[in-house]
C-alpha cells in the first residue's frame, strides 16, 4: 500500500510538472498587437480597421479579413491571383491586383512587406499592369 502511494504521488507530481511546463508556452504563438492599419480593397472593403501584430505583412492583413483571397506562392513571394472572385487577367492580359501602402507602390511582394501601426493599405484591380 505504501509503494502504491509513492507511485501515485510520483505520477501526480509528474503530471503537475508537465501541465505547468505546457502552460508556460501558452500564448507564445500569439503575436503582440502593435496597433491598427486601414485596409481598402477596391469594390470590396472601404477603410476597414485591422489589428496589426508584430511581424504582420500586407498579405497577413489581407488574410485577416473575411474576403476570399487566392494567392500563388512564387520563388519571390506570394502573388495575389484573385480577391472575391475577381482574378488577374479578367479584364485583359495585363490586368491584376496591385497594392500601395501610404500612397506609395512598393516593389516587394505582399508577404515581404511588414505593416506598421496606422499604415493605410489599398488594393486596386488594375486593367494594365
Amino acid at each position: 500500500m505504501k509503494k502504491m502511494r509513492r507511485i501515485f504521488a510520483a505520477t501526480l507530481t509528474l503530471a503537475v510538472i508537465c501541465l505547468c511546463m505546457a502552460g508556460c508556452g501558452a500564448g507564445e504563438d500569439e503575436a503582440k498587437v502593435i496597433g491598427t492599419c486601414t485596409l481598402t480593397v477596391q469594390d470590396q472593403l472601404q477603410d476597414e480597421k485591422v489589428d496589426v501584430a508584430e511581424g504582420d505583412t500586407v498579405y497577413d492583413i489581407l488574410i485577416k479579413t473575411d474576403l476570399a483571397v487566392s494567392g500563388k506562392d512564387t520563388v519571390d513571394g506570394i502573388a495575389i491571383e484573385a480577391i472575391e472572385g475577381v482574378a488577374n487577367g479578367d479584364k485583359g492580359e495585363y490586368s491584376g491586383w496591385i497594392y500601395n501602402v501610404n500612397g506609395e507602390m512598393p516593389m516587394d511582394y505582399c508577404d515581404k512587406l511588414e505593416v506598421n501601426d496606422r499604415d493605410e493599405i489599398v488594393w486596386t484591380f488594375s486593367e494594365g499592369m
